[in-house]
């Protein structure tokens, strides 16, 4: 780690508690192990147009040069830490693809997750929309992230009375 990487993380875990008057603190994260990172498939999308006058969700995939594929089973557990898991094989295939295209790619590489049913948990979540028989679309997909334009802040912090 870099000497202005190690400075920035020094003055959060400094300054977070007092500059907040104790709203938040920094923490430092745990470890994250990830061995082996593998979606059950990929579809490789070689001719989209074939695709446009077959039934759903196959016309969906013609935007797509790629698309990674989760298949769950009867009795296979379509809970929450399963859809997050799901999410985090396709986050691990999005950044190896953005590493594998120089100078930078900036598609995407979607998730199509195949169950038996849309479990209650997640049409209460995350509000799937139908967009054809057996089809939907469920955002954010986990992408949804706050970014911090650092040199756009103002200059003065102020400290909140206590």
């Amino acid at each position: 780690m870099g000497q202005p990487d190690l400075f920035a993380k020094r003055t959060f875990a400094e300054e977070t508690e007092r500059v907040t008057a104790g709203g938040a603190m920094w923490q430092d994260p745990p470890e994250i192990r990830l061995e082996k990172v593998q979606a059950d498939g990929l579809l490789v999308i070689r001719h989209p147009g074939l695709l446009a006058h077959l039934p759903a969700p196959w016309p969906a995939a013609q935007a797509y040069e790629e698309i990674v594929v989760e298949l769950k089973l009867a009795g296979d557990h379509l809970d929450m830490s399963a859809v997050e898991r799901a999410l985090l094989r396709r986050q691990a295939r999005q950044v190896q693809r953005v590493e594998e295209r120089a100078p930078s790619w900036p598609g995407e590489t979607p998730l199509w997750l195949a169950a038996p049913h849309v479990p209650e948990w997640l049409r209460q979540a995350r509000h799937p929309v139908r967009f054809a028989p057996g089809c939907y679309t469920v955002k954010p997909l986990g992408r949804c992230f706050v970014w911090v334009a650092a040199n756009e802040l103002p200059l003065g912090v102020t400290t909140p009375a206590a």
